[in-house]
C-alpha cells in the first residue's frame, strides 16, 4: 500500500507491490506493481494505458476485454467452457 504509481506519478493508496504474475500464475524474481482499484483478468499497473480512475466507462471495458483475450491465450485450459449436450 502506498507506493509510487507511474500513472498518477505520485504516492497511491491503491498501488501495491508483488511478485505474481496473474497472465501466467506463476510468482516471479520481477517486482509487479498492481492497483487495487482495477477488475478483470490483469490488475497490474505497467499494461495500463492510464490511471484505472481517469479512465471512462468505455475504456475500462475494452481494457478488461484485451486482457481476458490474453489470459485465454496464455491459459486456455483454465477457462471453464460450458458442456455441450446433444439430446
Amino acid at each position: 500500500m502506498f507506493q509510487y504509481c507511474p500513472k498518477v506519478e505520485g504516492m497511491c493508496g491503491f498501488c501495491a507491490e508483488s511478485n505474481w504474475n496473474p497472465i501466467t500464475e506463476t510468482k516471479s524474481d520481477k517486482k509487479y506493481l498492481f492497483c487495487g482499484m482495477v477488475t478483470g483478468y490483469d490488475t497490474r499497473v505497467e499494461p495500463l494505458p492510464d490511471c484505472w480512475l481517469k479512465m471512462n466507462n468505455k475504456e475500462k471495458a475494452n481494457y478488461r476485454k484485451r486482457k481476458k483475450e490474453e489470459y485465454i491465450a496464455f491459459n486456455p485450459d483454465k477457462i471453464q467452457r460450458p458442456k455441450i449436450t446433444y439430446k
